[in-house]
C-alpha cells in the first residue's frame, strides 16, 4: 500500500492507500438490468472509502471487489 492523498474523499497523508478502479453500478429495476461500468483509471483510495463504495483492486487482490 502507498501512502499519499485519497483519490476519492481527498484526506492527505493517508497511510493505507491501495491501488484500484472505480464501479459505478445502477442497480435492476422493474424497467431495467443491472449495470456496473468500471472505469479504467486507477486510483489510490483509503480504507474508509473502500468500505463505502464500489470498487476493484488492483493486483493480485484484484478479483475482490468492495
Amino acid at each position: 500500500m502507498d501512502t499519499g492523498t485519497c483519490d476519492s474523499c481527498g484526506t492527505e497523508g493517508c497511510d493505507d492507500l491501495a491501488p484500484l478502479n472505480r464501479l459505478y453500478v445502477t442497480p435492476e429495476a422493474w424497467d431495467q438490468e443491472e449495470k456496473v461500468v468500471r472505469v479504467e483509471e486507477v486510483e489510490s483510495w483509503c480504507s474508509a472509502c473502500r468500505t463505502h463504495y464500489p470498487h476493484q483492486l488492483v493486483g493480485p487482490a484484484g478479483d475482490a471487489a468492495g
